[in-house]
């Protein structure tokens, strides 16, 4: 018989805990590894938990997270996850939001949630980065801030596990893919159509009764998702970013960013 996998407690992590606090039944913690990557063993956790990825290199069984992840990213591992996610070296630094299995069962009842682990789009680095900026400079209105974004980071949660649960026929997921893929440029409709070998109406129609929004919106949030991924190489200017990814300028960028976000560039990568 196989040994079962340890089980950790609510809010507990491999690692040395910098700053701790407690909003209701949240548990918030930011930590930097102690366990050597070869010590870490397949372990469950009880309950629901993000972790935003912040410095080192990290290995995850999560979906959509690369072999080793080396840049900002954040992971969601619901109630009963199972893995042996661990960092490569001890140079590592995280931020995580612990969720209480009752919590997270009450949240289905009003949203649908994913299953398993996954890596959620690039647009919640800047929410997950904004709770961590609220443990590190706590003050009267961070109990506030910190239920909002919490709230926030499930209803992201939540369209991806209905992105998952309608997903399309092949023909439409290839042309989700080639947007996402080939973002830099931006095709017509009809060249969509064509590679589907569908009417451009039809096409239009079946990608918003499935994604929830148009090609173009879809387009949209692709740069966006890869201007925040961009925004953490310091080498790079908000005006770079901005060009990279198909805004007029930095003033259109930062006028869309912080209208999606709430804060600018700047501002966001200033969270690092």
């Amino acid at each position: 018989m196989s040994t079962p996998s340890p089980a950790f407690a609510y809010g507990r992590f491999l690692g040395d805990y910098r700053a701790q606090r407690e909003v209701g039944a949240l548990a918030l913690a930011e930590l930097r590894p102690t366990v050597p990557e070869h010590d870490v063993h397949e372990h469950t956790h009880e309950d629901a938990h993000f972790l935003l990825l912040l410095q080192g290199n990290y290995l995850s069984s999560a979906q959509g997270m690369p072999l080793v992840c080396s840049k900002r990213a954040l992971v969601l591992n619901p109630p009963g996850t199972t893995h042996r996610d661990r960092f490569r070296g001890l140079d590592g630094l995280f931020f995580t939001v612990s969720v209480p299995a009752a919590v997270w069962r009450q949240a289905q009842l009003r949203r649908p949630l994913p299953a398993s682990a996954v890596k959620l789009p690039g647009s919640t680095l800047v929410r997950a980065a904004c709770l961590w900026r609220e443990l590190r400079a706590w003050d009267t209105a961070s109990t506030l801030s910190v239920e909002s974004g919490f709230e926030e980071l499930l209803d992201a949660a939540a369209e991806v596990a209905q992105a998952a649960s309608r997903s399309g026929p092949a023909w439409l997921r290839r042309v989700r893919d080639m947007l996402a893929d080939e973002w830099r440029r931006t095709p017509g409709l009809a060249e969509l159509a064509h590679q589907a070998d569908v009417h451009p109406v039809y096409l239009a129609r079946a990608f918003r009764r499935h994604y929830g929004c148009s090609p173009g919106t879809y387009l949209r949030r692709c740069r966006m998702d890869r201007a925040i991924d961009l925004l953490g190489d310091t080498g790079l200017s908000v005006a770079e970013v901005a060009a990279s990814c198909g805004f007029v300028d930095q003033a259109h960028f930062t006028h869309v960013f912080r209208r999606a976000h709430r804060v600018t560039p700047s501002q966001y990568r200033a969270l690092g």
